[in-house]
């Protein structure tokens, strides 16, 4: 084995053991739960798997009707549901492949998708393996050019903030009818507190301005406020450090 005597300086050390400890359990993309941190925690939710992929979708399709970016992208009301569920189905899909997905309980009340930040930024690749192309050849081309916009908007706008390791909130979504209930608290604890114990920060962005004060309460600082192209919405990025 090859040994070293470079000294680290004061903090270098604690700072390596966390990298080494993210990619540890960081397997393909997917970042598996440790066993002696946060499970307890966690044990409040419920881990999205295949079976609940529809429920889950219906959830954040339904909490994202009336959201900013999803009237811009789909302007016809009356379609927007059908659309945003197949688009919902391909987020809850990557979610699980790449990340985590996990809802208050079985009645799917809200639903958070967490993603390591190496896995943020949907690529082709990651897109298509997460059925990607069923969404694709659903929408027009119109609507096509505008998630792309978006996507190389706020792809520029998180890497000029974070850099990995870190985990992503994206997004969270609670059905209209129990907003206001705690439900979206009940949803983020669990996971803060388990970030808190691995030391890990969390990063999440938001369109609705309404939402800042909520996250704020729960740790989250507003680190920058822009504009999203073409659509003329203010966008904001927010990071949490471990407590």
């Amino acid at each position: 084995m090859l040994t070293t005597n470079v000294k680290l300086k004061k903090g270098e050390y604690s700072s390596i053991l966390r990298r080494v400890s993210y990619a540890m359990f960081v397997r393909k993309g997917k970042r598996f739960l440790k066993k002696e941190s946060g499970v307890n925690a966690l044990k409040q939710l419920i881990l999205i798997k295949n079976k609940d992929k529809e429920k889950a979708a219906d959830t954040l399709a339904k909490a994202f009707m009336n959201d900013p970016l999803s009237c811009w992208f789909f302007e016809d009301e009356e379609t927007r549901y059908s659309y945003l569920l197949d688009y919902f189905n391909f987020r809850v899909s990557y979610g699980m492949r790449y990340g985590e997905v996990y809802a208050t309980s079985y009645r799917y009340e809200g639903i958070a998708i967490w993603l390591p930040g190496e896995k943020a930024e949907v690529t082709n690749w990651r897109g298509m393996r997460s059925g990607g192309m069923k969404l694709y050849n659903k929408i027009s081309s119109d609507i096509m050019t505008q998630f792309n916009q978006v996507g190389h908007y706020t792809t520029e706008f998180r890497n000029n903030l974070i850099q990995p390791p870190y985990y992503q909130l994206s997004p969270i979504g609670v059905k209209p009818e129990f907003q206001g209930k705690g439900f979206g608290s009940k949803l983020l604890k669990p996971m803060l507190e388990r970030f808190d114990e691995e030391e890990i920060t969390c990063f999440l962005e938001t369109q609705t301005e309404s939402n800042l004060p909520i996250y704020e309460k729960l740790g989250f600082k507003i680190i920058k406020e822009g504009k999203i192209p073409k659509a003329n919405l203010s966008h904001w990025g927010m990071i949490r450090k471990p407590k």
